[in-house]
């Protein structure tokens, strides 16, 4: 039975790992991404551009990060 335990441990862990990635997801989606597409004022459109490129350098430079510890 410990490994049955330990699977269904493990199972709870990755599930509410998923919702929390999703969850962030649907964030900033709904707060950067929409106003970036579908906002009529300009400066709107362009501040959630630029947000949305800040956010997407820094998640290439973790992967990166990611990429380079796990040649290691």
């Amino acid at each position: 039975m410990p490994f049955a335990d330990t699977v269904r441990t493990g199972a709870i862990t990755l599930s509410s790992l998923g919702v929390v990635v999703l969850a962030v997801f649907v964030l900033l989606y709904l707060g950067v991404v929409l106003p970036a597409v579908w906002s009529r004022r300009s400066h709107r459109r362009h501040a959630a551009a630029w947000v949305l490129e800040l956010m997407f350098k820094q998640l290439l430079l973790v992967l990166r990060l990611l990429a380079s510890l796990l040649r290691r």
